[in-house]
């Protein structure tokens, strides 16, 4: 009785051992752990900039190259002048007056007078261009000498110096010829002497000062760049001169 429990305990347990497999294969299959996805990778980062490139060192030219063409100088502003009396110029005038502004005595004691031609001296420097012109100042001096016969070898003699400041406007004719204008003001000297043996003698010598003026208009042509001749009519010592002009 006992070996038949036995018996049938075992064949019950080799009965359920199928089952229990059975039921060991039908367990569900444990779940997939879902990972997170991974971190989105970053953003690539931009193209960095082209380096810039070297500057690219000029050639230097060789020594026999031939040198930069200089650049045209600008022309000269509308006021200055083209003649041959500019801004910066000195002239010099030497010249003969014809004529004379004084009487020297003449017809007082019945007598003849004479007048020897005067010797002039002038001066100028262009200071300043003046519209189409220019400016110029300078001194003027001139000498003249007269004599008076009474007759009898009687004279009176007669010394006539003046000084004087001077400023004219020249305008540029050609660049050659340059016409002027002005005015003088200074100081004229007369001084007049007696020779003789009458009784005019005893008025001895006297001289006296004054004021002197004058106005002249004229022209100088220049047959060099520096030597020329010049033309002048004014009132001031004589009426007319003319002579040589040079400048520089």
């Amino acid at each position: 009785m006992f070996s038949l429990h036995r018996s049938l305990l075992v064949a019950v347990v080799f009965a359920a051992l199928p089952l229990a497999a059975q039921a060991q294969a039908r367990k569900p299959a444990p779940k997939a752990v879902v990972k997170p996805d991974a971190k989105p990778a970053p953003k690539p980062a931009p193209p960095a900039p082209p380096a810039p490139s070297a500057p690219s060192v000029p050639s230097v030219p060789s020594a026999r190259a031939t040198p930069p063409t200089p650049a045209p100088v600008p022309p000269r502003a509308a006021a200055a002048s083209t003649g041959p009396f500019e801004v910066g110029t000195n002239a010099l005038n030497v010249g003969i007056g014809l004529g004379n502004r004084y009487g020297y005595g003449a017809g007082v004691f019945g007598g003849s007078s004479s007048v020897s031609p005067a010797i002039s001296l002038s001066f100028e420097r262009g200071i300043l261009p003046l519209g189409p012109g220019v400016l110029g100042v300078g001194a003027f001096v001139g000498y003249q000498g007269a004599s008076y016969d009474l007759g009898g070898g009687d004279k009176f003699k007669y010394t006539d110096v003046i000084v004087m400041l001077r400023g004219a406007f020249h305008y540029p004719v050609t660049p050659e010829f340059d016409a002027y204008g002005g005015v003088g003001l200074g100081v004229r000297h007369a001084g007049v002497s007696f020779e003789g043996n009458s009784v005019y003698g005893a008025l001895g010598t006297a001289s006296a000062n004054e004021l002197a003026s004058g106005l002249f208009v004229g022209g100088r042509y220049f047959f060099t760049p520096g030597i020329g001749a010049f033309a002048e009519l004014g009132y001031d010592q004589t009426y007319l001169k003319v002579g040589l002009a040079a400048k520089f």
